[in-house]
């Protein structure tokens, strides 16, 4: 009985129940909204002002899926790096060619697990430190966003 339950809750879970966190600390604010889709971002954007939205590092939504990361969204965002994961060749086409435009025009740095491998970033509070498994060199951000 409690299986079947269980079977009904999960197939019921959609991308959009996904839970967002915006952290803080010291001067450096990071957002990853897990899987959440353009109706979470509204619903965001909607609750919250831009300034309380702000964040130097962005998880890009849905794994980079077109149904995420909307321009209005990443304008109140105003990331400096967006982090997207997302595994080599998969089937859906992540990211999509257009959060990438976005984000291009938007000028932002974009890290991929699919081509940079796990991304790492850390930080104390005052600058960021950014490496990759596989392809990217190690950068420190400070909290102007400027390498």
């Amino acid at each position: 009985m409690g299986h079947t339950r269980y079977l009904e809750a999960a197939s019921a879970a959609k991308n959009n129940d996904s839970l967002v966190l915006h952290l803080t600390f010291g001067s450096e604010r990071l957002l990853l909204p897990g899987d959440a889709e353009k109706q979470t971002e509204r619903d965001i954007l909607a609750e919250n002002s831009e300034a309380a939205l702000r964040a130097d590092v962005l998880k890009i939504g849905h794994h980079g899926s077109k149904n995420s990361s909307t321009p209005d969204f990443l304008a109140a965002v105003h990331p400096s790096i967006a982090v997207i994961s997302a595994g080599a060749d998969n089937p859906y086409g992540h990211p999509s060619p257009e959060v990438l435009q976005r984000l291009a025009d938007l000028n932002v740095r974009v890290l991929r697990t699919d081509r940079d491998g796990a991304v790492r970033i850390t930080t104390d509070g005052k600058k960021l430190t950014v490496s990759c498994y596989v392809a990217c060199s190690e950068t420190i951000v400070t909290a102007s966003g400027r390498p």
